[in-house]
């Protein structure tokens, strides 16, 4: 697992700084993070990304891969939030969790998906 980490990393970093860019300069609206096709497009994009760092990973930690670049991209989320976290313009609807957790479910869902061409390959 621990020879996948640049992948996993550069797979959540993508994926959350893609949906930035779709937020802020391709959505009409900001809120759009908060309903269902910013909800589609963060999952999709997740998917997406969880695939391509879990295809080269043939055993059960794929999925592992998959969370964690779920993991990284709602950290990274939340690192830059901090200047509007500390200048206390920043509030958190409680939906925000259901957009954190579609980003894990996604890297594990493509994780798991890039991972049965290995499988295959045995």
């Amino acid at each position: 697992m621990a020879k996948y980490w640049k992948r996993i990393a550069a797979a959540g970093i993508a994926a959350e700084l893609l949906y930035a860019v779709y937020i802020y300069f391709l959505a009409p609206s900001t809120q759009v993070a908060y309903q269902p096709i910013g909800f589609a497009t963060v999952f999709g994009l997740f998917v997406i990304c969880g695939l391509w760092a879990g295809r080269t990973i043939g055993d059960a930690s794929r999925i592992l891969a998959g969370v964690s670049v779920g993991i990284v991209g709602t950290i990274l989320y939340y690192i830059l939030q901090i200047p509007d976290i500390l200048a206390g313009e920043q509030g958190f609807p409680a939906i925000a969790f259901l957009n954190h957790g579609l980003k894990l479910v996604g890297g594990a869902l493509g994780a798991v998906l890039g991972g049965l061409p290995a499988l295959r390959r045995g």
